[in-house]
């Protein structure tokens, strides 16, 4: 009980450190949007590559101890929280608003069709190999990536102006001004409640697997259930674009998403929890698309980067404290009690937004392109 109390602990800790540089995220708007997203991109493949490289170092040389790992684990995360906030800022200026739902969906597709392929690879090599392999596996896939940055041209037009303490602070202001000024404020506060038991059962999820068989390939198979789920719901959304509500895909999505959660933490099989993980995580594909598309939608250009990088912030400021949480808990919590909470969360949140007219009643988005 001890190893497995001080596990958890050190998989807190790690969830913490993985998820707080989304918390982050709203800091660098501002330089987002006076940067070219190339440059950006191109350095956060970069700092990938001498992550992983000294990740193998430390796990050949048998100096792999979590002091050693969790820094690392943190700029890794740095640099994949980075990403997101450019494409998002990106995809919208070279996109038309009435493509914005499907556009998203094939950039969710693409995302979740990598994420299922490599979380049912990496349950085998850990199953046939080890970490390295994994590990050096990574490397040359972020080589992929690297080289392609560097042949890609891409004219990109960012604000004008070199960067000041006082340009900053205002940038950051006008960003975060934008979104409490309008409803996205009553969509992102409970989301960001939902985030905090996001994370309490992303901590808890390998111990569930390890409970339902205790082998490697088990949490993979569930993860790439869960990526297949997302990519299929992503690609749902996107056949009904110009008449999606969000109000309405976003209650029903998050409704059915912790419904059918409590199915997969009851579930007395593998193969029966893969089946309504893939269930809920269909819904949350297809509603995470409606939330990206409503976000780009309503927000002039200008502010995309800040706007972008303050709603990321807002949703995941307390992802960090729900894994560590998580990690503090479990040793007195059942595991299947940490994931019961957040499937009750989910329901809750749907309820919130079904009750708030100026929520539900939203227009589909490409005939939502004002400031609500």
């Amino acid at each position: 009980m001890a190893n497995q109390s001080e596990f958890a602990l050190v998989a807190g800790v790690a969830g913490f450190l993985f998820t707080l540089p989304e918390a982050l995220l709203i800091f660098t708007g501002p330089l987002i949007d006076r940067t070219n997203p190339k440059r950006i991109l191109f350095l956060a493949v970069f700092f990938q590559l001498v992550v992983h490289s000294s990740l193998i170092f430390l796990f050949v040389t048998g100096l792999d101890s979590p002091l050693n790992l969790l820094p690392l684990i943190f700029v890794s995360a740095c640099c994949s929280a980075i990403t997101y906030p450019v494409e998002e800022t990106v995809l919208p200026k070279i996109v038309e608003e009435k493509d914005l739902i499907r556009a998203n969906s094939l950039f969710s597709i693409a995302y979740k069709l990598s994420d299922s392929l490599f979380d049912s690879v990496a349950g085998i090599l850990l199953i046939i190999g080890s970490v390295t392999l994994l590990y050096g596996i990574n490397l040359v896939i972020f080589l992929i990536p690297f080289l392609l940055l560097r042949l890609f041209r891409f004219s990109y037009k960012t604000e004008e102006g070199s960067f000041e303490v006082e340009s900053y602070k205002r940038d950051l202001k006008k960003g975060v001004s934008f979104v409490m000024g309008s409803t996205l404020k009553w969509i992102l506060f409970p989301l960001a409640i939902v985030n905090f038991f996001t994370a309490m059962n992303l901590v808890a999820l390998p111990f569930f697997s390890n409970q339902l068989a205790a082998s490697p390939s088990t949490y993979g198979f569930l993860l790439s259930a869960s990526g297949l789920g997302s990519m299929v719901g992503a690609l749902l959304i996107a056949t009904g674009a110009e008449k999606v509500k969000p109000g309405v895909a976003l209650t029903l999505g998050l409704f059915f998403h912790g419904v059918l959660w409590l199915f997969v933490v009851f579930s007395p099989n593998v193969l029966v929890a893969c089946c309504f993980i893939f269930l809920a995580n269909l819904c949350m594909g297809a509603y995470n698309v409606v939330y990206a598309s409503l976000f780009q939608s309503i927000t002039p250009k200008h502010l995309l980067g800040r706007v972008n990088t303050a709603v990321d912030s807002v949703i995941t400021v307390a992802m960090p404290f729900g894994a560590l949480t998580a990690g503090l808990i479990m040793e007195w919590v059942p595991v299947r009690y940490v994931m019961v909470c957040f499937s009750i969360m989910l329901v809750i949140t749907s309820i919130l937004y079904r009750r708030k007219k100026s929520i539900f009643g939203l227009n589909p988005v490409d005939e939502s392109n004002q400031t609500i």
